[in-house]
């Protein structure tokens, strides 16, 4: 995990991880991710590879 700081406090986080694609799909696990509305405003894929 990498969190970085922005103007007015804002937070951006980077987070590396592979997904198992026959486990999870990637449109669950961004679902997973966004449900914490009080603390996700908003979520992108930066790099993908699946195995």
């Amino acid at each position: 995990m990498n969190p970085s700081w922005y103007q007015a406090g804002i937070k951006k986080l980077q987070i590396g991880c592979v997904v198992e694609d026959d486990k999870v799909g990637t449109d669950q696990l961004e679902e997973q991710i966004t449900a914490f509305e009080d603390y996700v405003q908003s979520m992108d894929v930066a790099a993908f590879n699946k195995i």
